[in-house]
């Protein structure tokens, strides 16, 4: 005999539970239509319950694949506030985005750092050693490998020790258009002898970009 056998005879046997050979019909029958009231009842109160629990916001057993939310990275309605070695992402009541970064530790993390920034509600495309542009883009840069627009959505100074810290606006970037910054590998910056160490373009965003691993100008100061 099957488990699902035994099931249905030890739920016929529960439903006999008190009747005999000598129990009345009309009797049988109301105790039939009392478990069978039971029954609704039950049945009743379990799907009030799971309707409260969705309307609540309470976790119900159908929703154990939702994993509670990974602390540190993300806190608020929207709030980002992430901590690494090599950089720190915080986006501020303003809209603006603060970032501060370690010139010597960027290399090892460059694609965290962009999606970061994303994360941060910020478009931008990150490279090490390649320098793009959208086919129909000024390609012109300032001796600090800046291009046009670059510094309304993006303004920083780099402190006494070490660390450069950026604020970037959202609001301010044009449609269609995201942050393009190449920084500079380490065989490109010994050729302009560390300055500058990165490009800052505003590209194109849905278009084919065209990248060069030409470095930029050396920027020489007076």
């Amino acid at each position: 005999m099957s488990d699902h056998d035994m099931d249905v005879l030890n739920a016929l046997k529960d439903s006999l539970d008190g009747i005999t050979m000598d129990t009345p019909v009309e009797q049988i029958e109301a105790a039939g239509r009392a478990r069978r009231r039971r029954r609704r009842i039950v049945g009743m109160t379990a799907g009030v319950a799971v309707a409260a629990g969705l309307a609540l916001g309470v976790p119900t057993y159908g929703n154990l694949s939702t994993a509670p939310p990974t602390a540190g990275d993300s806190t608020g309605a929207g709030a980002v506030h992430i901590r690494t070695a090599a950089y720190t992402v915080d986006t501020k009541n303003d809209g603006t985005v603060h970032v501060t970064f370690d010139k010597q530790r960027y290399f090892k993390d460059h694609a965290g750092l962009q999606a970061a920034l994303r994360k941060a509600g910020f478009p931008v495309l990150i490279k090490e050693g390649e320098f793009c542009k959208g086919p129909q883009d000024n390609a012109t840069l300032d001796p600090s490998g800046v291009g046009p627009g670059v510094r309304n959505v993006m303004k920083g100074a780099r402190g006494d020790d070490g660390r450069v810290t950026f604020v970037f606006t959202p609001s301010a970037m044009p449609a269609g258009t995201q942050l393009f910054i190449g920084f500079l590998n380490e065989a490109q910056l010994a050729s302009v002898n560390g300055n500058p160490g990165s490009v800052e373009r505003l590209v194109p965003t849905g278009v084919p970009l065209t990248c060069t691993t030409d470095a930029p100008p050396a920027h020489t100061r007076s």
